[in-house]
């Protein structure tokens, strides 16, 4: 997969994630998300997006 290929596929799942975000606020869900940080064993910093969803009253 090239730069580009790689650039294109980020930005399609930020997409998602906004809109995926937009239906859950139009149904009363608050949705918080949390980055970590991990070290593969290649060395590598791996981010991971943790998610807590609830219903809003």
């Amino acid at each position: 997969m090239t730069d580009a290929q790689l650039a294109q596929s980020v930005r399609d799942a930020v997409d998602k994630l906004n809109a995926a975000l937009a239906e859950a606020a139009r149904h009363n869900l608050a949705v918080t998300l949390r980055t970590t940080s991990h070290q593969t064993t290649g060395g590598v910093e791996q981010v991971v997006v943790e998610t807590r969803i609830f219903k809003q009253l």
